[in-house]
């Protein structure tokens, strides 16, 4: 037992170590690495991880999977196949191949058979450690996978982004179809692809462009019940051996077409694919139905140039601020608007809602944030614009009379509302109406995609609890600073006998202390410090151009307000740290010397502050010593 207990102390630790590099390897070089770990650990003749190919409907080996012997590989698939319906029912198999105890350990992942471990030994091992195995390694495959979909999620959101960006700006179909082509060959190498369009249009002949037919019997064709409903369509062809998927092209105002995807066989389409196909195809008719929309407006050439530079430069990865103020820009000029709101759904907001920079001084009173959740709520039931030429019958009080409130709307999704209204009533024209409706479609997805950028910037450079820097971040801050400043510190905070808070009060009081100390953090930042949470219950701050006696004094003020005003009260140990052109330091160097620094607080009775100089030397401040 004690040997056994060992071996899965053992493999937890190669874990560890394997989840530590996920971000460096993929899922199948990680599934590699894990089976050549358990080679060594189980002194295995031979160990191989399987996973299931959902595109080809069978079992592969992860990436240089193979054993090297080419008669040990046939005999063990021989050996899989002979007992391939035990592991789909999620049992251990155990056998002997080639003189050698053989186990087929199935590994699920969410309920579902997502492959098996496949090892040989020399001797039978107990039941009670293939038990763990199993356990251990599952574990470890749900949290590899939940990265790895992650990631790969983070990857389709930066694929749909990038093409969205492409094609905003454009305005040839051509352009558009050719481009489609290309990226939907380079996503499914495998696949052959047809671009089914509602309408008669003289395409490059090198392009796999079709008209959809309209005669009687097409009606009970799937790419025409594609296009009639705007669903998804699936579809097996048995004798051919194939699969096909339909994805209607669908605009804010209609479905202009079918793209038509052929699987080289039959296949199974998971619910994920066929949402980020179905994102490319909508993507891609909101670009023909914009295309579409230029080409049948030129008489309006004054209205389109206006709307045309306005996507130029919403197309320019603006932020927020900058895009509301090209969009007011547009509007006030177009319009002669009165006053303009940005009114954007945030569910994670008390209000719900948030206005956005950019808006006129009326939607930050108290009746213009009133307002503002009127519309709000009236675009949530409704899921219409309102043009009224005079809405103050509608909500009591308002000053304005004209009003377009026109949703911000994507993908089926209202993202919020933005608002136009003028003193007099009947003011704005209808053209006017249509106008703002078309360059809000326009504007709208590059004003969401804005404010998703930030928010997965400010998630990927931001702790979640804390609502400071990331260490990561805090590195790369640091190594900036040493490429051109000529000096800078660094503080490091440890909350003393923070395990104790989480005995005393839970895991949540504790969560709450960090918090505070962040915050007292916070009130104490000049304008270029960079906060950052360490690690655990560890804080930093980096000052750019700070001597370390700043520093220091810095951190006892910290240390002082932390020690008299938390609750429950708590106690700091800092580790101070600097580096200037002259030291030659590395960011590494800084980093050592505070958290050595940082040790000796802790070392010498906690709840003061400590100077690393240079020399490896540790020096106490006197108005942080330690209560004796």
């Amino acid at each position: 037992m004690a040997s056994q207990k060992k071996l899965i102390e053992k493999l937890r630790s190669i874990f560890f170590e394997l989840i530590s590099d996920v971000a460096t390897y993929s899922y199948d070089e990680l599934l590699f690495m894990l089976a050549q770990q358990l080679n060594s650990l189980l002194h295995t003749k031979h160990a191989a991880i399987y996973v299931y190919n959902n595109w080809d409907k069978k079992y592969e080996l992860s990436t240089n999977g193979k054993h090297g012997d080419e008669l040990l590989d046939e005999i063990m698939s021989q050996f899989i196949n002979q007992n391939l319906s035990f592991i789909e029912r999620n049992q251990i198999v155990q056998g002997t191949v080639n003189y050698k105890e053989t186990y087929i350990i199935p590994l699920q992942l969410d309920k579902e058979l997502a492959g098996f471990l496949l090892f040989s030994v020399d001797k039978d091992i107990t039941k009670e450690l293939v038990d763990s195995l199993k356990c251990e390694i599952e574990q470890f495959l749900k949290i590899i996978n939940y990265y790895q979909v992650g990631k790969d999620n983070e990857r389709k959101s930066k694929f749909l982004y990038d093409l969205t960006s492409h094609f905003y700006s454009s305005i040839n179909k051509n352009d558009i179809l050719t481009e489609t082509t290309r990226t939907l060959r380079k996503l499914y190498p495998r696949f052959t692809f047809y671009i089914l369009l509602s309408q008669d249009y003289k395409a490059d002949s090198t392009l796999p462009v079709k008209e959809i037919e309209y005669s009687d019997d097409a009606t009970k064709r799937v790419s025409t019940q594609a296009f009639i409903t705007g669903e998804v369509q699936l579809e097996d062809r048995v004798k051919e051996k194939k699969s096909c998927l339909y994805a209607p092209l669908r605009g804010n105002q209609g479905v202009y077409g079918v793209i038509q995807f052929v699987a080289p066989q039959t296949v199974d389409y998971s619910q994920e694919e066929i949402e980020f196909i179905t994102e490319i195809a909508n993507i891609v008719g909101k670009a023909i139905e914009n295309a579409t929309l230029y080409q049948h407006s030129r008489h309006l050439v004054k209205d389109l140039k206006r709307i045309n530079d306005a996507t130029h430069q919403l197309n320019s990865n603006l932020k927020i601020a900058e895009i509301t103020e090209v969009m007011r820009q547009q509007i006030m000029d177009t319009c002669n608007a009165t006053q303009v709101g940005f009114i954007y759904s945030n569910e994670e907001s008390d209000k719900l809602f948030d206005v956005l920079s950019g808006s006129t001084d009326y939607f930050y009173t108290k009746q213009g944030q009133a307002f503002a959740e009127y519309l709000i709520n009236q675009m949530n039931t409704e899921k219409e614009a309102i043009f009224s030429g005079d809405l103050s019958k509608d909500f009591n009080g308002l000053p304005y009379r004209s009003v377009m409130a026109i949703p911000m709307l994507q993908s089926a999704k209202i993202y919020g509302v933005i608002v136009i209204m003028h003193d007099e009533s009947y003011y704005f024209s209808f053209e006017n109406f249509k106008l703002m409706q078309s360059l809000i479609q326009h504007s709208t997805l590059a004003l969401t995609n804005s404010i998703l950028k930030e928010k997965l910037e400010n998630a990927v450079i931001k702790d979640y609890l804390t609502k400071l820097y990331s260490r990561k971040y805090l590195d790369e801050k640091i190594q900036l600073h040493m490429e051109t400043d000529e000096k800078g510190t660094l503080i490091l905070f440890d909350i003393d006998d923070f395990k104790m808070v989480n005995d005393t009060y839970g895991h949540h009081v504790g969560d709450e202390v960090i918090i505070q100390v962040a915050q007292i953090i916070t009130l104490h930042l000049g304008q270029n410090d960079i906060p950052a949470r360490w690690g655990g219950e560890e804080l930093a701050i980096y000052l750019p151009d700070v001597s370390i006696d700043d520093g220091v004094f810095l951190a006892s003020q910290i240390r002082k307000q932390v020690e008299n005003f938390t609750n429950p009260l708590i106690t700091l140990s800092c580790g101070v740290s600097t580096w200037s052109g002259k030291s030659n330091d590395s960011v590494r160097d800084v980093f050592l010397r505070a958290d050595k620094a940082l040790y000796e607080a802790k070392k010498i009775g906690k709840n003061c502050v400590v100077k690393g100089e240079w020399n490896s030397q540790f020096s106490l401040t006197e108005e942080s010593a330690p209560n004796q």
